[in-house]
């Protein structure tokens, strides 16, 4: 089993409970299957792997305390509020640069945080899971997104 920061602990709760009161507002907002194809299954699949997540770790409090890990805590927890920092400006971009420019970014940034060491596959990555996304989205959704490229 594999030990579970503090940081992710609290992560994955915040992410639960944003899905519990997500399929709860859409459930009582509206009942019918047009409404709820989308949010429901993905509120289902978020708890799911936040249950599996948690099943298959062990706290964290018992762990050596050595500098040399608390430096590694310390930098995972830095890189952890940096990518949900650009998680927020991304939120944010949605309306002003549009779906599609706002994804791509937060994409190419994310997978450069993640650790790629090649500068040519995250803007490549970026690009295709970008084109797919807003190609998916849009055949998904009655109303249209504010785009820019696509």
């Amino acid at each position: 089993m594999q030990r579970i920061s503090t940081s992710h602990l609290v992560f994955l709760v915040l992410v639960s409970a944003c899905a519990v009161y997500l399929n709860w507002s859409a459930i009582s907002a509206s009942a019918t299957l047009f409404n709820l194809i989308i949010i429901v299954p993905s509120g289902a699949l978020v708890l799911g792997l936040a249950a599996f997540i948690l099943l298959n770790t062990k706290d964290s409090t018992s762990a050596d305390t050595d500098a040399t890990s608390k430096q590694k805590q310390r930098k995972a927890l830095l890189g952890d509020l940096l990518l949900l920092t650009v998680f927020a400006v991304f939120c944010l971009s949605l309306t002003t640069v549009g779906f599609d420019v706002a994804t791509f970014l937060f994409v190419w940034l994310g997978v450069v945080l993640g650790g790629a060491r090649n500068w040519i596959v995250p803007p490549i990555y970026s690009a295709v899971f970008t084109f797919a996304l807003t190609k998916g989205f849009g055949s998904l959704f009655p109303f249209p997104m504010p785009l820019m490229v696509f």
